[in-house]
């Protein structure tokens, strides 16, 4: 059994008519979805199921193996076979996808700057943050990343998701923006995600995105933080 993860192919989906395929205590998972499970620095999302005329809040969403497991505010009696039909709570989706396509931006910036590549990286609802191995970073740098990030987003570069052989991917793995590639490795038992930002940035990656850099908005410097001896961390957000 496994769950056809909808959100890989495209990120605009915002409901799903779904059959149950397996009930847990906490919740339930379905043969396919909209709801991104969290992971990579991305949150899960939340949203909402319906069953016949009634409807319950998806307060988390995780993941079992193949299966996207959906868990509700509250008891909800389903059993295998049930049909339902999923919404995810669009508002909150697409201001995290806004957000982690300009870390993606970001990142680019940063490689074309200095060729840093990244030590890590969250999301959260209203910011995110990206960190760089940049013994050399202060805040004023840390700001003019962030406006220079702005000026590549303007230019609307198209999103593209497409996937790869692991056989490929180790061939490409030159291209990604990441520290430590070798992180990939427990992935390579089968096809591989790629999230291409026109010619200037190409990532593996699993979460959602926007389709054009237009959609962010603009960037906004939130924080700058020097993590350890090395590590430089930037928080930012978009608007509106």
């Amino acid at each position: 059994m496994q769950t056809e993860p909808l959100y890989w192919t495209n990120s605009y989906l915002k409901s799903v008519k779904a059959s149950v395929i397996k009930v847990y205590e906490d919740g339930f998972a379905t043969d396919k979805t909209v709801f991104y499970p969290g992971g990579g620095g991305q949150p899960f999302d939340t949203g909402w199921v319906a069953i016949d005329s009634g409807k319950w809040e998806v307060v988390k969403v995780y993941r079992d193996g193949s299966l996207v497991v959906h868990v509700p505010g509250e008891s909800l009696e389903v059993s295998v076979g049930d049909e339902v039909e999923l919404f995810i709570d669009w508002e909150r989706r697409y201001r995290i996808m806004r957000l982690h396509t300009s870390l993606h931006v970001l990142s680019a910036v940063m490689y074309e700057r200095s060729g840093y590549l990244i030590t890590g990286s969250q999301i959260y609802e209203d910011r995110a943050r990206i960190d760089f191995p940049a013994e050399e970073m202060n805040k004023e740098m840390a700001m003019e990343i962030v406006e220079e990030a702005n000026k590549v987003a303007s230019q609307g570069h198209q999103v593209e998701v497409f996937f790869v052989t692991p056989e490929e991917a180790r061939e490409m793995k030159h291209l990604f923006r990441v520290a430590d590639f070798s992180k990939y490795e427990k992935y390579m038992t089968g096809p591989l995600r790629v999230v291409k930002i026109g010619d200037i940035d190409i990532q593996f990656d699993g979460g959602t995105h926007v389709r054009n850099t237009s959609e962010i908005g603009r960037i906004k410097f939130l924080k700058y933080e020097s993590k350890g001896r090395r590590n430089r961390r930037i928080y930012i957000t978009v608007e509106p």
